[in-house]
């Protein structure tokens, strides 16, 4: 048994705090009649459908990929020349990105058909570190890491990196290389902080998130995440959890 909440965001459908809206609002049936309750129970020989659509959970895919710059994750956007699923073959089925990386950002972005997997990755609360690499110019001040750490206040939000350090600098170019950790996951954060210092940008690579490393992976390749990786999100979970109840 599994609660319908869970099933529909197992089944990439949406998130399971979307999934809950989609309940209330009477559009989920369970065996043909309309469900409300997100805690209902759904069985190996159930049909949930949403809408006129049945809805099945199909096998979940965990991958990490090196996303080259150009691509876009907002797989809503019609726009987009370029999207992160089309580096994925499709019989990997309805598969997402697990947040964000900017359009002109390369690097480690998760791509999953688990909606609570995705969740547990992505929502603020979990927060999970997520490190880049910026090259930037002119020659970066060490002395700059302290105002990273301590926030820079754009439009209105309070930006903060949890750490950073100097990785190379390269006097002959004005160029530095700088790594920094952030954990919110506000939009174009990095890149803004560093542009409220009045650096310029010229690259910015995500190499980690939580206990996954980018390492040797080659630019437009990507892999399935062991499951040590994956339980690495799924036990932060269960120990937030734990620690909510006894507080």
């Amino acid at each position: 048994m599994v609660k319908l909440n869970v099933y529909l965001a197992r089944s990439g459908v949406a998130s399971r705090r979307k999934a809950d809206e989609l309940i209330k609002k009477g559009k989920v049936s369970l065996n043909g009649k309309v469900v409300i309750l997100p805690y209902a129970d759904v069985g190996e020989n159930d049909s949930v459908s949403v809408g006129n659509r049945k809805i099945s959970v199909q096998k979940s895919v965990y991958i990490a990929l090196n996303k080259p710059e150009g691509y876009t994750c907002t797989l809503k956007d019609r726009f987009a020349e370029r999207k992160v699923t089309e580096l994925l073959p499709p019989s990997m089925g309805k598969i997402f990105p697990a947040g964000r990386l900017d359009k002109n950002s390369s690097g480690l972005i998760i791509l999953t058909t688990d909606g609570l997997f995705a969740q547990q990755v992505t929502h603020p609360s979990y927060e999970v570190e997520k490190e880049y690499e910026a090259t930037v110019t002119p020659s970066f001040d060490r002395r700059h890491i302290g105002l990273l750490k301590r926030g820079i206040t754009d439009k209105g939000e309070n930006l903060r990196a949890s750490s950073g350090r100097m990785v190379k600098d390269y006097p002959s170019t004005n160029q530095s290389v700088v790594s920094i950790i952030m954990k919110e996951g506000r939009k174009r954060e990095v890149r803004r902080m560093f542009e409220r210092l009045r650096y310029s940008v010229i690259s910015l690579k995500r190499v980690r998130i939580g206990n996954i490393q980018l390492g040797q992976l080659a630019p437009g390749s990507y892999r399935s995440l062991t499951p040590e990786e994956i339980s690495f999100f799924t036990k932060r979970v269960a120990r937030k959890k734990a620690d909510e109840k006894n507080s």
